[in-house]
């Protein structure tokens, strides 16, 4: 069956599902390994809370989110690449001379940083919405979810290889020539990476199977 994807009031963390008059939230980040690999949506079964009664509903989408004339994952890495190159030229000030040892500390701990900062800001977007509804309460089903079109399962499989690359390519050069504006860069692409799962799960209409109730 078709279903309608909508985005919530300024919370990325979340979707609202309109399928046959039926309201249903999912959490998007509600699971570890769909936010590494969120192909997994569209393999295995999704949690979704049921909504019932029209005024959640319209709390839920009190502030419309205002549609970019970018998409915001494109923007990001045109941002951080015209910010690395207008820091090219002071790149030989972020050279320190550090240890193979060393320079693997420092590369743990800026991932450990990014990953704190993405659960903190998921945790914030649940805290926003426990203040409207506790999913906790709400009916959980399950369904299964497709992409939407082949363009957009290609964009998703093209944006996670392509960060993935970046990855790879961002952590070997800092470990090669210990740079921390490198290092600045490989952080950025990896929080990009982790929100990666956001484009699986986009707004408008796609194919919903619910599979079982709870």
């Amino acid at each position: 069956m078709k279903g309608e994807i909508k985005h919530l009031a300024n919370n990325e963390r979340y979707r609202m599902l309109i399928i046959e008059g039926k309201t249903y939230i999912m959490d998007i980040e509600n699971s570890f390994w769909k936010i590494i690999f969120p192909f997994l949506f569209w393999m295995i079964p999704n949690p979704v809370y049921r909504v019932e009664g029209a005024f959640i509903v319209e709390q839920l989408q009190t502030e419309k989110m205002q549609r970019k004339d970018l998409d915001s994952m494109t923007a990001g890495l045109g941002l951080s690449y015209a910010g690395g190159m207008a820091l090219v030229p002071l790149a030989d000030y972020f050279d320190i001379p550090m240890t193979p040892l060393t320079k693997t500390l420092v590369m743990v701990f800026s991932i450990i940083l990014v990953g704190l900062l993405y659960f903190h800001l998921s945790r914030k977007a649940q805290k926003t919405m426990s203040s409207v509804v506790n999913l906790e309460t709400l009916t959980i089903e399950k369904l299964r979810i497709r992409p939407s079109s082949i363009k957009h399962f290609s964009f998703v499989v093209f944006s996670y290889i392509v960060l993935i690359l970046f990855v790879c390519f961002w952590f070997l050069s800092y470990m090669s020539f210990g740079n921390i504006l490198i290092l600045i860069v490989a952080s950025a692409t990896i929080y990009l990476f982790l929100i990666t799962n956001r484009k699986t799960i986009r707004e408008g209409v796609a194919t919903m199977i619910i599979i079982k109730d709870k």
